[in-house]
Protein backbone atom coordinates (compact mmCIF):
# COMPACT_ATOMS: atom_id res chain seq x y z
CA UNK A 1 0.00 0.00 0.00
CA UNK A 2 1.28 3.43 -0.80
CA UNK A 3 2.46 5.26 2.26
CA UNK A 4 0.60 8.34 3.40
CA UNK A 5 1.67 11.70 4.74
CA UNK A 6 -1.07 13.19 6.87
CA UNK A 7 -1.91 16.81 7.63
CA UNK A 8 -4.36 18.49 10.00
CA UNK A 9 -5.17 22.15 10.45
CA UNK A 10 -4.70 24.22 13.60
CA UNK A 11 -1.98 23.08 13.79
CA UNK A 12 -1.59 20.89 10.71
CA UNK A 13 0.83 18.04 11.43
CA UNK A 14 2.43 15.88 8.78
CA UNK A 15 3.16 12.25 9.46
CA UNK A 16 4.54 9.61 7.11
CA UNK A 17 3.92 5.85 7.24
CA UNK A 18 6.28 3.34 5.59
CA UNK A 19 7.96 0.01 6.16
CA UNK A 20 11.20 -0.35 8.13
CA UNK A 21 13.15 -1.24 4.97
CA UNK A 22 12.25 2.00 3.19
CA UNK A 23 15.06 4.57 2.78
CA UNK A 24 12.59 7.08 4.21
CA UNK A 25 11.74 4.88 7.18
CA UNK A 26 11.40 6.58 10.61
CA UNK A 27 13.47 3.70 11.95
CA UNK A 28 16.55 5.05 10.17
CA UNK A 29 18.86 6.96 12.46
CA UNK A 30 19.33 10.71 11.82
CA UNK A 31 22.86 10.17 10.48
CA UNK A 32 21.96 7.30 8.14
CA UNK A 33 23.10 8.22 4.60
CA UNK A 34 20.29 6.10 3.05
CA UNK A 35 17.87 9.02 3.30
CA UNK A 36 16.96 8.78 7.00
CA UNK A 37 14.04 9.83 9.11
CA UNK A 38 11.57 12.26 7.64
CA UNK A 39 9.54 14.21 10.16
CA UNK A 40 7.15 16.74 8.73
CA UNK A 41 5.54 19.38 10.91
CA UNK A 42 3.73 22.33 9.44
CA UNK A 43 1.18 25.01 10.12
CA UNK A 44 -1.53 26.58 8.01
CA UNK A 45 -0.17 29.33 5.77
CA UNK A 46 -1.96 32.16 4.03
CA UNK A 47 -2.77 32.38 0.38
CA UNK A 48 -1.43 34.44 -2.45
CA UNK A 49 1.67 36.38 -3.31
CA UNK A 50 3.69 37.70 -0.37
CA UNK A 51 2.56 34.91 1.95
CA UNK A 52 4.55 31.84 2.89
CA UNK A 53 3.78 28.19 3.58
CA UNK A 54 5.87 25.33 4.84
CA UNK A 55 7.14 22.56 2.60
CA UNK A 56 9.48 19.56 2.79
CA UNK A 57 12.49 20.41 0.63
CA UNK A 58 15.12 18.10 -0.82
CA UNK A 59 18.13 20.42 -0.90
CA UNK A 60 20.73 17.66 -1.20
CA UNK A 61 20.28 14.16 -2.63
CA UNK A 62 20.39 11.21 -0.21
CA UNK A 63 20.04 13.56 2.77
CA UNK A 64 17.09 14.29 5.11
CA UNK A 65 14.36 16.56 3.86
CA UNK A 66 14.20 19.97 5.52
CA UNK A 67 11.07 21.88 6.49
CA UNK A 68 11.33 25.40 5.11
CA UNK A 69 9.15 28.45 4.58
CA UNK A 70 8.37 28.80 0.87
CA UNK A 71 7.03 31.93 -0.82
CA UNK A 72 3.56 31.47 -2.24
CA UNK A 73 2.92 32.66 -5.78
CA UNK A 74 -0.29 33.78 -7.51
CA UNK A 75 -2.29 31.16 -9.39
CA UNK A 76 -2.35 31.38 -13.17
CA UNK A 77 -5.72 31.41 -14.99
CA UNK A 78 -5.83 27.60 -15.42
CA UNK A 79 -4.42 26.71 -11.99
CA UNK A 80 -5.84 25.78 -8.60
CA UNK A 81 -4.37 26.32 -5.13
CA UNK A 82 -5.08 23.36 -2.84
CA UNK A 83 -4.65 23.12 0.91
CA UNK A 84 -2.98 19.71 1.22
CA UNK A 85 -4.35 17.35 3.90
CA UNK A 86 -2.65 14.09 2.90
CA UNK A 87 0.18 13.23 0.52
CA UNK A 88 1.03 9.78 -0.81
CA UNK A 89 4.62 8.58 -0.40
CA UNK A 90 5.53 6.43 -3.38
CA UNK A 91 8.62 4.51 -4.47
CA UNK A 92 9.26 7.25 -7.03
CA UNK A 93 9.54 9.80 -4.20
CA UNK A 94 12.28 7.70 -2.61
CA UNK A 95 14.11 7.37 -5.92
CA UNK A 96 13.89 11.05 -6.85
CA UNK A 97 15.29 12.05 -3.45
CA UNK A 98 18.27 9.79 -4.18
CA UNK A 99 18.75 11.02 -7.75
CA UNK A 100 17.78 7.62 -9.16
CA UNK A 101 14.46 8.52 -10.82
CA UNK A 102 14.15 9.23 -14.55
CA UNK A 103 12.91 12.73 -13.78
CA UNK A 104 15.53 14.80 -11.98
CA UNK A 105 14.06 18.04 -10.60
CA UNK A 106 16.43 20.92 -9.98
CA UNK A 107 17.49 21.23 -6.35
CA UNK A 108 15.92 22.22 -4.08
CA UNK A 109 12.55 20.59 -4.79
CA UNK A 110 9.54 19.30 -2.87
CA UNK A 111 8.71 15.60 -3.38
CA UNK A 112 5.20 14.19 -3.33
CA UNK A 113 3.44 12.99 -6.50
CA UNK A 114 -0.14 12.63 -5.26
CA UNK A 115 -2.24 14.35 -2.62
CA UNK A 116 -5.70 15.10 -1.30
CA UNK A 117 -7.06 18.31 0.18
CA UNK A 118 -9.47 21.19 -0.27
CA UNK A 119 -9.49 23.94 -2.87
CA UNK A 120 -8.31 27.29 -1.49
CA UNK A 121 -8.29 29.39 -4.65
CA UNK A 122 -8.98 29.03 -8.37
CA UNK A 123 -7.66 30.83 -11.44
CA UNK A 124 -9.94 32.88 -13.64
CA UNK A 125 -10.28 30.13 -16.29
CA UNK A 126 -10.91 27.23 -13.92
CA UNK A 127 -14.29 25.56 -14.40
CA UNK A 128 -13.82 22.05 -12.97
CA UNK A 129 -13.65 22.84 -9.23
CA UNK A 130 -14.49 25.68 -6.85
CA UNK A 131 -13.25 26.91 -3.48
CA UNK A 132 -13.99 24.43 -0.71
CA UNK A 133 -14.19 21.35 -2.94
CA UNK A 134 -12.54 18.15 -1.72
CA UNK A 135 -10.04 16.99 -4.34
CA UNK A 136 -7.23 14.63 -5.28
CA UNK A 137 -4.42 15.55 -7.63
CA UNK A 138 -1.22 14.42 -9.35
CA UNK A 139 1.37 17.12 -8.85
CA UNK A 140 4.61 15.79 -10.28
CA UNK A 141 6.90 16.53 -7.33
CA UNK A 142 5.55 19.20 -5.01
CA UNK A 143 2.84 17.57 -2.89
CA UNK A 144 4.63 17.42 0.48
CA UNK A 145 3.67 20.92 1.50
CA UNK A 146 0.90 22.85 3.20
CA UNK A 147 -0.38 23.93 -0.18
CA UNK A 148 0.08 22.97 -3.79
CA UNK A 149 -0.64 24.84 -7.02
CA UNK A 150 -1.74 22.51 -9.79
CA UNK A 151 -3.28 22.62 -13.25
CA UNK A 152 -7.02 21.93 -13.17
CA UNK A 153 -6.50 19.08 -15.68
CA UNK A 154 -4.73 16.95 -13.06
CA UNK A 155 -7.18 17.63 -10.24
CA UNK A 156 -10.39 15.72 -9.54
CA UNK A 157 -13.24 16.29 -7.11
CA UNK A 158 -14.03 13.39 -4.76
CA UNK A 159 -17.34 12.44 -3.11
CA UNK A 160 -17.97 13.37 0.51
CA UNK A 161 -18.17 9.69 1.47
CA UNK A 162 -14.54 9.08 0.43
CA UNK A 163 -12.10 9.90 3.27
CA UNK A 164 -9.28 12.25 2.29
CA UNK A 165 -6.71 9.90 3.80
CA UNK A 166 -7.61 7.00 1.50
CA UNK A 167 -8.21 9.31 -1.45
CA UNK A 168 -4.61 10.57 -1.36
CA UNK A 169 -3.31 7.17 -2.49
CA UNK A 170 -5.70 6.76 -5.44
CA UNK A 171 -4.13 8.75 -8.31
CA UNK A 172 -0.85 6.87 -8.80
CA UNK A 173 -1.96 3.29 -8.04
CA UNK A 174 -5.39 3.44 -9.69
CA UNK A 175 -4.13 5.62 -12.50
CA UNK A 176 -1.49 2.98 -13.26
CA UNK A 177 -4.07 0.18 -13.08
CA UNK A 178 -6.51 1.92 -15.44
CA UNK A 179 -3.75 2.87 -17.89
CA UNK A 180 -2.38 -0.69 -17.97
CA UNK A 181 -5.68 -2.58 -18.10
CA UNK A 182 -7.78 -0.33 -20.33
CA UNK A 183 -5.48 1.85 -22.41
CA UNK A 184 -2.62 -0.60 -23.01
CA UNK A 185 -4.07 -4.12 -22.69
CA UNK A 186 -7.67 -3.31 -23.73
CA UNK A 187 -8.88 -5.91 -21.23
CA UNK A 188 -12.30 -7.38 -22.03
CA UNK A 189 -14.90 -9.05 -19.76
CA UNK A 190 -14.11 -12.69 -19.08
CA UNK A 191 -10.41 -12.43 -19.91
CA UNK A 192 -7.79 -13.64 -17.44
CA UNK A 193 -5.40 -11.12 -15.89
CA UNK A 194 -2.21 -12.15 -14.08
CA UNK A 195 -0.85 -9.52 -11.69
CA UNK A 196 2.38 -9.84 -9.70
CA UNK A 197 3.18 -8.05 -6.43
CA UNK A 198 -0.56 -8.34 -6.00
CA UNK A 199 -0.61 -7.16 -2.37
CA UNK A 200 1.04 -3.83 -3.17
CA UNK A 201 -0.82 -0.61 -3.92
CA UNK A 202 -0.74 -1.07 -7.69
CA UNK A 203 -1.49 -4.78 -7.45
CA UNK A 204 -4.57 -4.24 -5.28
CA UNK A 205 -5.74 -1.50 -7.64
CA UNK A 206 -5.35 -3.87 -10.60
CA UNK A 207 -7.40 -6.51 -8.79
CA UNK A 208 -10.14 -3.98 -8.02
CA UNK A 209 -10.37 -2.48 -11.51
CA UNK A 210 -10.03 -5.80 -13.36
CA UNK A 211 -12.61 -7.58 -11.21
CA UNK A 212 -15.21 -4.93 -10.39
CA UNK A 213 -14.99 -2.60 -13.39
CA UNK A 214 -13.82 -4.72 -16.32
CA UNK A 215 -15.30 -8.03 -15.07
CA UNK A 216 -12.14 -10.00 -15.80
CA UNK A 217 -10.78 -13.02 -13.94
CA UNK A 218 -7.69 -12.27 -11.83
CA UNK A 219 -4.80 -14.53 -10.86
CA UNK A 220 -2.92 -12.70 -8.11
CA UNK A 221 0.73 -13.61 -7.56
CA UNK A 222 2.58 -12.56 -4.40
CA UNK A 223 5.55 -13.59 -2.28
CA UNK A 224 3.85 -14.92 0.85
CA UNK A 225 0.69 -16.71 1.97
CA UNK A 226 -0.35 -13.63 3.94
CA UNK A 227 -0.15 -11.45 0.83
CA UNK A 228 -2.03 -14.04 -1.22
CA UNK A 229 -4.78 -14.09 1.38
CA UNK A 230 -5.10 -10.29 1.16
CA UNK A 231 -5.36 -10.49 -2.63
CA UNK A 232 -8.16 -13.04 -2.35
CA UNK A 233 -9.98 -10.85 0.15
CA UNK A 234 -9.77 -7.95 -2.32
CA UNK A 235 -11.38 -9.94 -5.14
CA UNK A 236 -8.81 -12.14 -6.90
CA UNK A 237 -10.25 -15.45 -8.12
CA UNK A 238 -6.97 -17.38 -7.78
CA UNK A 239 -3.62 -16.81 -6.08
CA UNK A 240 -0.05 -18.00 -6.55
CA UNK A 241 2.74 -17.75 -3.98
CA UNK A 242 5.80 -17.44 -6.22
CA UNK A 243 8.21 -17.80 -3.31
CA UNK A 244 7.33 -21.50 -3.29
CA UNK A 245 8.24 -22.36 -6.86
CA UNK A 246 7.85 -21.51 -10.52
CA UNK A 247 5.25 -18.86 -11.28
CA UNK A 248 5.01 -20.11 -14.85
CA UNK A 249 4.18 -23.67 -13.80
CA UNK A 250 1.72 -22.54 -11.12
CA UNK A 251 -0.18 -20.44 -13.66
CA UNK A 252 -0.12 -23.34 -16.13
CA UNK A 253 -1.81 -25.48 -13.48
CA UNK A 254 -4.57 -22.88 -13.10
CA UNK A 255 -5.29 -22.02 -16.74
CA UNK A 256 -3.73 -24.86 -18.73
CA UNK A 257 -1.58 -24.43 -21.79
CA UNK A 258 -3.69 -21.57 -23.19
CA UNK A 259 -2.13 -19.02 -20.83
CA UNK A 260 -3.50 -15.68 -19.64
CA UNK A 261 -4.74 -12.76 -21.71
CA UNK A 262 -3.00 -9.98 -19.76
CA UNK A 263 0.02 -9.92 -17.44
CA UNK A 264 0.85 -6.89 -15.29
CA UNK A 265 4.18 -7.06 -13.47
CA UNK A 266 5.74 -4.62 -11.02
CA UNK A 267 8.52 -6.92 -9.77
CA UNK A 268 10.85 -7.40 -12.74
CA UNK A 269 13.64 -9.94 -13.19
CA UNK A 270 12.74 -13.62 -13.27
CA UNK A 271 9.17 -12.96 -12.10
CA UNK A 272 8.60 -10.69 -15.11
CA UNK A 273 10.01 -13.28 -17.51
CA UNK A 274 7.84 -16.05 -16.08
CA UNK A 275 4.74 -13.85 -16.23
CA UNK A 276 5.55 -12.89 -19.82
CA UNK A 277 5.83 -16.56 -20.81
CA UNK A 278 2.28 -17.25 -19.64
CA UNK A 279 0.64 -14.68 -21.96
CA UNK A 280 -1.35 -16.32 -24.76
CA UNK A 281 0.37 -14.35 -27.53
CA UNK A 282 3.80 -15.37 -26.22
CA UNK A 283 2.78 -19.04 -26.02
CA UNK A 284 1.38 -19.00 -29.53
Amino acid sequence: MAAVARGRCLPRAWLCRWGPDSPLSPERQPGDPRNPRLALCSRRAGQGCGRHYRAALCAELKQPLAIEEVASRPVRPHEVRVGVHFCGVNFADILVCRGQYQAKPQLPFTPGMEFSGTVLETGTDVSTVKEGDRVIGVSGFNGMAEECIIDQKTLWQIPERVPLREAATLPVSYGTAVLALEHRAHTRPGETVLVTAAAGATGLAVIDVATNVLHAQVIAAAGSDEKCKLAMQKGAQSVVNYSRGSLKEAVRTLVGSAGVNVAIDTVGGDVFLEALRRIQSAIE
